[in-house]
């Protein structure tokens, strides 16, 4: 066991060379209590809703593990209630904690002696994230002490979730500002250049009188088309004009681009954040993109709802065996979208077309 203020030091030190949440939360999770009298400790991340997600944990008793900690993550609870009720302020004693009496019902010898929590708020400032909680066993009430050192790392993970988030949506906006730059670098320069060829192809073609230039010159004149819609979806892709007035729009203007016959359903109202709108936005470009050059299709259809968006064509579909063939990053692209706003992505293909669901969370 160390003293507060080495553990305090250490913990901090951690926390200030940690770029990505996850990992963050877990060394400090296990810093705290490798480092003091508490043996298993946890973290929550509630939601405005008070939805509450277990985001990381650290030597929770086998009871408390068992079936990818269920006791854990299902129903409500003492702590995560009163802290969507904005009653919970402080590190505090749980009296009694309903997973930890639910979990030893039914696994007596499993709980390692756990029988109550101390918990505390995560946050920065006015921002809150959610819950700390730790535990030792066989003890009942934690002293003040042990509560201020709670307080104390909890101050400090709050503070490193608040840098973390402010440090990517820094790399977002200069990210955002590139895409943008390299859009308007190739609308000015190549896209223009391929229409002048175009152009050119076109007038050389009228003028020739012989039959094979002129099949030349058409060939040429078709493939700089092709290649300047090509640029025109790329440029789409780096930047998403018409977002701004609405998610329908930008995907109605994608689709023309694309040539693409596209159905859009909106069912109730439908209001998401900028994260989720973009995110979806760029998840229906690939879709749309995979149909156009894969499907042997020219028609989709897009239903948008509060809780879910679904894309389907008639194409003829494709096996697991050829999702790699998908361009872009194909559907690991998508899936690692999905899962950036917390959603599920799932795909049904055969024969007779493909559907891709993005399940949204409730």
């Amino acid at each position: 066991m160390k003293s507060k203020t080495a553990l305090l030091k250490e913990i901090a030190e951690f926390l200030n060379e940690e770029t990505e949440v996850q990992s963050m939360l877990f060394g400090a999770l296990k810093r705290l209590v490798e480092g003091s009298e508490f043996s298993t400790g946890w973290i929550f991340f509630i939601d405005n809703e008070g939805h509450h997600q277990l985001v990381s944990d650290y030597e929770l008793p086998q009871a408390l593990e068992r079936n990818d900690c269920h006791y854990m993550t299902e129903g409500p609870c003492w702590c995560v209630s009163r802290y969507h009720q904005g009653k919970l302020t402080k590190a505090s004693n749980i009296i009694t904690c309903s997973r930890i009496v639910k979990a030893n019902r039914k696994f007596p010898t499993e709980t390692g002696g756990i029988t109550h929590h101390a918990t505390v708020p995560l946050q920065s400032g006015q921002e809150k994230f959610g819950l700390l909680n730790v535990a030792t066993p066989h003890k009942e009430t934690y002293s003040a002490e042990e509560l201020e050192l709670l307080e104390s790392v909890a101050f400090q993970i709050g503070s490193a979730i608040k840098r973390i988030a402010l440090t990517e949506k820094e790399r977002e906006i200069a990210l955002t500002n590139e895409r943008n730059r390299l859009a308007r670098d190739l609308h000015d320069s190549v896209n223009q250049m391929l229409f002048s060829l175009k152009l050119t192809a076109h007038a050389a073609g009228a003028q020739t009188v012989d039959n094979r230039s002129k099949m030349a010159f058409s060939i040429i004149e078709e493939t700089s088309q092709n290649a300047v819609n090509e640029m025109r979806a790329l440029i789409w892709q780096l930047k998403p004009i018409g977002l701004e007035e609405g998610l329908t729009h930008a995907i109605r203007q994608y689709a023309q681009v694309l040539n693409l016959e596209t159905t859009i359903h909106v069912d109730g109202l439908v209001q998401f954040d900028n994260k989720e709108e973009i995110t979806i936005f760029r998840m229906v470009q690939e879709a749309l993109n995979n149909i156009r050059k894969h499907a042997e299709t020219q028609e989709a259809v897009i239903t948008i709802s509060a809780d879910s968006v679904k894309i389907e064509d008639n194409g003829k579909g494709f096996t697991a065996s050829s999702a790699d063939q998908l361009p872009t990053h194909g559907l690991g692209n998508m899936q690692q979208r999905a899962e950036s706003i917390g959603g599920q992505l799932s795909i049904d293909s055969s024969k007779a077309g493909t559907t891709i669901t993005l399940q949204l969370k409730g």
